[in-house]
This record gives structure tokens, C-alpha cells and sequence, in this order.
């Protein structure tokens, strides 16, 4: 057997074993073969035994298991179905994904566990309650601006918003963005892009998937130096569903029954000092309409302490609220 063609075979011969078996569902000599000879490759049992032979002492770990007649199974994956299912789930319930690359995507991660168990997991997927976006170019959105991070590159885009009756508008008197892009960065389910604008201070972001005709410029990057090494998993943590505010080191107050609220809204290394029934504790904010939205929820299970604007601002908003109602 020429080279290539023994390669090709040894090729197709573990491609099979990782789709289509597991530990369990081996797959016996005589179905290899015969898998084998629909690909166009003719083997005997003989060569059969010494090409997995063969995987085996060069480091692609092929099962075997005795019966009647011996049986193969791939059974070291880069993921096990807990991680697929997971992965899985992730794509369905955000938002920012079009239906139609969910079910392409839930296709491809599927098949990383394997035919077999690709399969039972498609069938017992939960389909989530979710409103899914339309914009099919948003892949094409995130490769753009992620290859002009990595060539230190300016982006172009048209961006737009929907109409009370739901009709798209594009904004900036369509014309079109021209930014530093700096990092990606998924909130409440949908995918943004951080970035900076020249002519203003600061960050700026922009929802991916109202985003048109991205297209990487020929000009480099222009970041100021207080951008340049951005924390974007600290940043996150200070942002309010992506709407900005001036930045403010906020202390709270909190009763006991939100305090997993406040860990899985900060972090678990957040410090929370005793305080009388309480709790307090100090983070840095971007102050917003949805930071005071965030607080209202909570209720009266949280207080704004520190500072005294930051708190009369809080209680303005309040106010206004309940003028909205009054007769």
C-alpha cells in the first residue's frame, strides 16, 4: 500500500471510532471494515488489528473489549457530555445568536461528545424562552473586530435602532462609526463591542448585532495610555447592563437575605463587613439609570450609604417614580 494511502487509511479509521463509537457502543471488527469500504478503503481483519496496533503505540488510545469478536471504542474526548451540555445550553439561551446559527452551532457542539451520544443529547435539549436576535451578519461582526484587535486596527460600522413600530434607523445621520476597538464582552445575553472613539474620553460600547458592514480600516489603533492595559473582567463588574456613568466607589448596605445576590453581582472575593444586623460593604460603580434599577429591585433588602450624591440621586429617582402615580 502506497504512503499516502496508509496514512489516509489510519486517518479514516480513527475519525470513525471517535464519531461513531464510546464505551458503549463499541464498534466490532466486521463494522470498521465495512465502515472502511464505503470510504473507498479495503482492509482485512489481519491489517485491521495491526493499524490499531499501530494508534495505539503512537499515542491515539483506541479501547478494546473481548467478546464473541473483538470491539473498539474511542473513549478520551476533549469534552464529556457535562461540558457539551453546558456549552450547549449556553447557545440557547443567549439572545445575541440568530436562530438559525443556534441550531447550526448546537449541531456542531453536539458532535464534539460524539455521534452516539450527540444524539441523545440534541434529543433531550430544553429549548429556552429566548428572544433571539435577527442580524445573521453578527459572526461576521465578531471576526472583524476581533482580527482588527489583533492587528492593532481602527473599525468601521453602521449602527442602528428600531422604531416603536420595530423599523430599523440608523443612527449617527448614517454615517459610519469609526473606532478603537479594545475587547468583546457578552452582558444579560447580549454581545457588545468595548471600544474607544478619538474625538471623546473614555469607553464607549455598542451592541454587536445592531451593528452593519463591519470592515477593518488601514489605520492603527490610537488608544490613550489609561486604555491601553483596560481590566475588562474588573470593568465588567462595575457596568450595569453596558449603560455608562461617571465611575464612583459606592458603599452599601445589605440584609443578610441578598448577600448570594451581591456574590454572584460582584464576585465571592467581595468583603462584607458586619454591621449591626447587616452587612456593608464598597464598590466601584458606573452610576446609571440601571445601577439604580439593579437597586430598586432589591428593595429594602439594600441601601446606598456612600457618597451622599450618589444616595440623594438615588432617592431623587425614587421620587420621580412615585410622582409618575399620583393622581
Amino acid at each position: 500500500m502506497e504512503k499516502t494511502a496508509y496514512k489516509l487509511k489510519l486517518l479514516k479509521l480513527y475519525e470513525i471510532l471517535c464519531s461513531e463509537s464510546d464505551e458503549n457502543h463499541p464498534m466490532s471488527t466486521y463494522q470498521l471494515i465495512d465502515k472502511l469500504a464505503k470510504e473507498g478503503i479495503s482492509v482485512s481483519r489481519k491489517t485491521l488489528y495491526e493499524d490499531i496496533d499501530f494508534l495505539n503505540a503512537n499515542g491515539y488510545e483506541v479501547m478494546q473489549v473481548r467478546r464473541k469478536c473483538n470491539m473498539y471504542y474511542v473513549a478520551d474526548r476533549n469534552f464529556d457530555v457535562a461540558e457539551v451540555r453546558i456549552l450547549i445550553d449556553a447557545v440557547q439561551a443567549s439572545s445575541c445568536i440568530t436562530p438559525s446559527k443556534t441550531e447550526q452551532l448546537v449541531d456542531k457542539i453536539a458532535s464534539l461528545a460524539g455521534t452516539q451520544r450527540g444524539d441523545v443529547i440534541k434529543k433531550n435539549i430544553a429549548v429556552f424562552d429566548t428572544t433571539k436576535r435577527d442580524n445573521e451578519q453578527i459572526y461576521y461582526n465578531v471576526f472583524n473586530i476581533n482580527e482588527a484587535i489583533i492587528e492593532k486596527k481602527k473599525i468601521s460600522f453602521l449602527y442602528y435602532k428600531y422604531d416603536a413600530n420595530g423599523v430599523k434607523i440608523a443612527m449617527h445621520e448614517e454615517k459610519p462609526y469609526t473606532v478603537n476597538p479594545i475587547a468583546t464582552v457578552m452582558s444579560d445575553g447580549n454581545y457588545y463591542l468595548v471600544c474607544s472613539i478619538d474625538k471623546y474620553t473614555g469607553v464607549s460600547h455598542f451592541r454587536i448585532d445592531r451593528m452593519e458592514q463591519v470592515t477593518i480600516t488601514d489605520t492603527p489603533l490610537t488608544l490613550p495610555p489609561e486604555l491601553e492595559d483596560l481590566d475588562i473582567r474588573k470593568r465588567k463588574r462595575e457596568i450595569f447592563s453596558m449603560f455608562l456613568g461617571e465611575q464612583k466607589n459606592v458603599t452599601f448596605e445589605i440584609n443578610n437575605n441578598i448577600v448570594e445576590v451581591i456574590f454572584d453581582k460582584f464576585g465571592k472575593t467581595t468583603k462584607l463587613y458586619p454591621y449591626g444586623g447587616n452587612y456593608r460593604f464598597t464598590a466601584d460603580i458606573q452610576i446609571s439609570d440601571m445601577f439604580f434599577g439593579w437597586c430598586f429591585g432589591l428593595g429594602q433588602n439594600i441601601k446606598i450609604i456612600a457618597p451622599k450624591d450618589v444616595k440623594d440621586a438615588y432617592i431623587g429617582k425614587l421620587k420621580d417614580i412615585a410622582d409618575g402615580y399620583r393622581l
